[in-house]
C-alpha cells in the first residue's frame, strides 16, 4: 500500500477535526431544540372564547400568542449554506413551562458574521411564545411584560419589580396572563425583533423600538423592538384610495432610494458637500416632499433597499424607507427592483412582509411565484371619488425581475409574457365592466422597476425623421431588456395612458412613444437615493410627483429636486380630456 503523502494527511486530520467539532456542536444542537409545534385542543379554544365574550373581550383572539421566554444561540456557520446551532443564553429554563410553546428564532445574526465571511461564528436571539388559550387555562402562567437594560450600578426603584435577569444587563419582568391584565392594553410582549445601525426606526403601530440601549455593538449597534398585545384595536384595515374633495389625485414616486443598514456614504453627491450622511439626506428629502406633496398615495418603483448594503437585515432598511410615508398615514405601493433581494431576505419573503406593514397596498399576485418564471408582486390597485364609488384610476404594478438567464439576451431580464396575458385577462374578465361604467373620467397607470424597450424610441415611428415629444434629462444610456415581450401593446388594451419606472438614476424624462395608436408617454422617477449611483457631470437627487384631476380628466406631472424641495421643475400635462397630450 502506497504511503499518503504528507500534505494531504495534513489535510485529513484538518478535515477530521472540523468534523468532530461539527458532529459535537449538532449533538448539542439537536438536544436543545424543544417542541416548536403548539398542539392547540379545539375545545380550549372554545372554552376560552366564551370566557373572552363574557368578559367584554371580543377582539382578544384565543389563538394569539404572547412571549413566555427569551433566549440567545451561538452557531458555527460555513458561508450561509449551513450553520449548527446551541443555546448559551436562555431566561427561563424550559422545564418552567409546559411543552405546549412555539420557538422562533430571530434569522437575524448578531455578529454579522453571516453573509460577510466564509465561515465563523453567529448569535441569535429566539423567543417562546404560548396562545391565550394555554395561558389563560393555566393557572398562574406568566409572559412576559416588558424588557430593560438596567446596569448593575444602577438603583432605579424598577429593580424590585423585575423577575430576573438575561444575558448580561437585560432584566425582565413577568405577569400571569388573567382577564384582568388582557384589560390592560400593552401588558404584554406579543413578538419581537431586532433592527440594525444607529439609524433605525420601527414605525409600525404597537410596536416599540427602545434605543435608549443597545443590545449589542458588533458591525452595527443592534436594538431590540416589542410589539405589545393590544386587545382594544382590532386588525388593520386595507387602505382604501379616494381623490380630495377638489377631485384630484397626487403621486409621489420614489425611486432608487438605495438605503440600507446604518447611515451609508454617499455616492457621486451633487452639488457635494464636505460632509453626506446618504440615508439621512434621502429620508430627510423625502419629509419635506411629503409634507409639500401631501399624496393621497406613494409609490416605490424599486431598490428602495440597497442588497449588499442590507446583508444582516433588510427588514431594518425597508422599515427605515416606508417610516416617513407610515407616519403621514399615506397609503403606499411597491414594486421590487433589481437590488432589493441582494440582502438577507429573498423577494419571497420582501414581499411577504411588504404585504402586512402600515398602510400597504402591496399584494402577492395570484400567480405569482417565488422565481423568476412570474415574479412576485404583480397586481392592480383602485381609486374611487371622493363623494362616490366610481372608479377614477387603475394602477397597475408589475414585476421586472432581475438579470437575464439566457444567452440569447442577455443583460437585464424583462416582464414576462405570462404577465402580460395575467394582466390582459384580468381587464377582460374583472376590471373592464366596472372602469367603463364609472360615470368619472378614468385613467389608468402603470408602475415598474426597469425600463421598457420602447423607452429607447426617441425617434418617431409615423412621423420620418422627426423624434417623439421629450420632457426631461435624458444623460445615461437606457439599461432595458434587449428582449422585447410585447407589453406595450398590452398596456393600451388596459387603457393605460402613462408608464413610470426607475433603474437609470439619470433619467428622468418623460417620452411620448407613438409606436402604439394610445402614444403612451414612458415616465422615469428620477433617482431620489443619496446611496445610488449618479454623475454623468453631475446629477441631483429629485422625485416625480403625478396628479390626477378627475373633472377634467387629466394628468400632470413635475419634479422636486434635493436642494430646493419647494420649487417644482419640467411641469408638463400628459393626459388632458383621457386624451394623451401630443404634439
Amino acid at each position: 500500500m502506497l504511503p499518503i503523502p504528507k500534505r494531504y494527511r495534513r489535510f485529513i486530520s484538518y478535515l477530521t477535526i472540523i468534523g468532530s467539532i461539527f458532529i459535537v456542536l449538532h449533538y448539542l444542537n439537536t438536544k436543545s431544540k424543544p417542541n416548536r409545534i403548539i398542539i392547540q385542543n379545539e375545545s380550549l379554544t372554545t372554552e376560552a372564547r366564551i370566557l373572552l365574550n363574557e368578559e367584554n373581550l371580543p377582539n382578544v383572539d384565543p389563538n394569539d400568542h404572547l412571549v413566555v421566554n427569551i433566549g440567545k444561540l451561538r452557531c458555527l456557520h460555513i458561508g450561509t449554506i449551513f450553520e449548527t446551532c446551541k443555546v448559551i443564553h436562555m431566561f427561563r429554563d424550559e422545564s418552567t413551562t409546559t411543552s405546549n410553546f412555539e420557538r422562533i428564532v430571530i434569522k437575524k445574526d448578531i455578529r454579522g458574521s453571516v453573509g460577510f465571511h466564509w465561515v465563523g461564528t453567529s448569535e441569535y436571539l429566539f423567543y417562546d411564545v404560548m396562545t391565550i388559550t394555554s395561558l389563560l387555562l393555566t393557572e398562574n402562567r406568566p409572559s412576559m411584560t416588558a424588557i430593560s437594560l438596567i446596569y448593575e450600578h444602577d438603583k432605579n426603584p424598577i429593580r424590585g419589580q423585575l423577575s430576573g435577569k438575561f444575558d448580561g444587563n437585560i432584566y425582565i419582568k413577568l405577569l400571569p396572563v388573567d382577564i384582568s391584565s388582557l384589560k390592560q392594553p400593552g401588558t404584554f410582549i406579543t413578538d419581537l425583533t431586532l433592527l440594525f445601525g444607529s439609524d433605525c426606526v420601527d414605525p409600525r403601530p404597537g410596536w416599540v423600538l427602545n434605543k435608549n440601549w443597545t443590545y449589542s455593538e458588533y458591525r452595527f449597534p443592534s436594538y431590540l423592538s416589542t410589539r405589545l398585545y393590544n386587545n382594544a384595536n382590532p386588525r388593520q384595515a386595507r387602505p382604501t384610495l379616494k381623490e380630495d374633495s377638489s377631485g384630484k389625485f397626487k403621486i409621489v414616486q420614489l425611486a432608487d432610494l438605495h438605503m440600507g443598514v446604518g447611515i451609508n456614504k454617499c455616492e457621486d453627491e451633487f452639488p457635494k458637500h464636505e460632509h453626506c450622511e446618504a440615508d439621512p439626506k434621502t429620508i430627510e428629502f423625502v419629509k419635506k416632499v411629503l409634507e409639500l406633496e401631501d399624496p393621497q398615495l406613494v409609490v416605490f418603483t424599486g431598490d428602495q433597499i440597497m442588497g449588499d448594503r442590507s446583508i444582516q437585515d433588510s427588514e431594518t432598511t425597508l422599515l427605515k424607507a416606508i417610516a416617513p410615508v407610515v407616519k403621514r398615514k399615506i397609503p403606499w405601493a411597491m414594486v421590487w427592483g433589481n437590488h432589493d433581494d441582494e440582502g438577507s431576505l429573498t423577494r419571497w419573503e420582501l414581499s411577504e412582509l411588504a404585504t402586512n406593514l402600515p398602510y400597504s397596498l402591496f399584494q402577492i399576485g395570484t400567480k405569482d411565484t417565488k422565481n423568476n418564471l412570474f415574479g412576485v408582486g404583480n397586481y392592480y390597485i383602485q381609486a374611487q371619488a371622493n363623494d362616490s364609488d366610481d372608479l377614477i384610476a387603475t394602477f397597475y404594478f408589475l414585476d421586472s425581475h432581475k438579470y437575464s438567464k439566457t444567452k440569447i439576451s442577455p443583460g437585464y431580464d424583462w416582464i414576462k409574457e405570462s404577465q402580460w396575458d395575467y394582466f390582459e385577462d384580468l381587464y377582460n374578465n374583472k376590471l373592464k365592466l366596472s372602469i367603463q361604467s364609472s360615470h368619472k373620467l378614468h385613467v389608468s397607470m402603470a408602475f415598474f422597476h426597469i425600463p421598457l424597450p420602447e423607452y429607447l424610441n426617441l425617434d418617431s415611428k409615423r412621423r420620418p425623421n422627426e423624434q417623439n415629444q421629450i420632457v426631461g434629462t435624458f444623460k445615461e444610456g437606457v439599461t432595458a431588456p434587449r428582449y422585447n415581450s410585447g407589453g406595450l401593446n398590452v398596456l393600451q388594451k388596459l387603457g393605460v395612458s402613462v408608464t413610470s419606472c426607475g433603474h437609470d438614476h439619470c433619467n428622468d424624462y418623460c417620452l411620448q412613444d407613438d409606436s402604439t395608436p394610445s402614444f403612451i408617454w414612458l415616465c422615469y422617477g428620477g433617482g431620489g437615493g443619496e446611496g445610488g449611483y449618479a454623475g454623468y457631470g453631475g446629477t441631483e437627487r429629485r422625485l416625480r410627483i403625478y396628479e390626477i384631476d378627475s373633472n377634467k380628466g387629466t394628468i400632470s406631472t413635475w419634479k422636486r429636486l434635493n436642494s430646493s424641495p419647494k420649487e417644482i421643475f419640467d411641469y408638463q400635462i400628459i393626459l388632458n380630456n383621457d386624451v394623451p397630450d401630443t404634439v
